[in-house]
């Protein structure tokens, strides 16, 4: 218990400062965002081009993307089915399928690094692959329905994404055991290092709850938690997956709602204080159940 506390005690303590920041105004939403951008399109690709192309890949390692594909499906089809018996009202009805089916994470990855370190990172980049995609995809789609077609330029993100295209890139590169030169590495991992402090510096700095229907919340929660945590138990099962594969199945499949809504910012058809409260209210469920998930897994 003290060796989990101690490997986790940065995760924590970056996520505090955040949320410390933003309460003292010297982080703001506009601040988050650009901490987001910096790791979405610098840090992260660098540490996925210092990671995969050095660990062992096994055949096991590809039923992670069938797993989360499958879990994307599930829930975003038990999310559309519970929002309309529940009536709720169109903006915050959007919130609840995007946030229930998109996993963030970004909120798993610190821990998965502390405790696992880049043998659960390398998997936790494999499984968010149909993750990815189906934010430019199903998400985005369902976000833009009532919206013209210029709003729907999924190929485009995607093509544009550059976590998908450098993922996508260094499994290639480890299929062909092609290795960046030693300076390359040791910048890649520089940069890439920044990762985890920025991630959870802007998660900390976006946590803000406001009052909304609890109906609604608590339906969000246990759509993308509960339900989520128990899929992942079950096919993980099904799948005879034991050790580090289980481990990252269960512990994504219980990730909080993503920020996802949040970052189409040309989408108005949704409630954003709402799906930043739902954001924020599985941030606080994920603080208290992850620890105890490692223990068990």
């Amino acid at each position: 218990m003290f060796d989990l506390a101690f490997l986790l005690a940065p995760t924590f303590a970056t996520f505090l400062i955040g949320i410390v920041l933003r309460k003292t105004s010297i982080l703001d939403d506009n601040a988050s965002n650009i901490l987001f951008k910096l790791v979405h399109h610098l840090t992260l690709p660098a540490l996925l081009f210092s990671v995969l192309p050095y660990v062992v890949i096994s055949r096991d390692l590809f039923f992670l993307p069938l797993i989360s594909f499958i879990l994307v499906l599930v829930t975003f089809a038990a999310a559309t089915l519970t929002g309309k018996a529940l009536f709720m009202p169109e903006k915050s009805f959007t919130v609840l399928v995007i946030g229930s089916m998109i996993m963030n994470l970004s909120f798993v990855m610190p821990f998965i690094q502390s405790f696992y370190g880049d043998d659960g990172l390398a998997r936790l980049f494999v499984f968010n692959i149909p993750n990815e995609l189906s934010l430019y995809s199903i998400a985005y789609v369902f976000a833009c329905k009532n919206r013209g077609p210029a709003e729907n330029k999924t190929a485009e993100k995607l093509i544009k994404s550059p976590p998908l295209l450098a993922l996508l890139t260094a499994l290639l590169m480890n299929a062909l055991a092609l290795r960046p030169v030693p300076i390359v590495t040791a910048v890649l991992h520089s940069i890439g290092g920044l990762t985890m402090p920025l991630l959870l510096l802007g998660l900390g700095a976006s946590f803000r709850i406001t009052k909304h229907n609890p109906l609604h919340l608590a339906a969000g929660i246990a759509l993308r938690m509960l339900l989520g945590l128990l899929l992942g138990w079950w096919l993980a099962s099904l799948f005879h997956l034991d050790g580090l594969n289980r481990a990252i199945v269960v512990l994504s499949a219980s990730a909080p709602a993503g920020f996802t809504t949040l970052t189409f910012h040309s989408i108005e058809k949704f409630d954003r204080e709402f799906a930043a409260t739902l954001a924020a209210s599985c941030m606080i469920v994920a603080t208290l159940l992850i620890p105890v998930l490692l223990i068990i897994l």
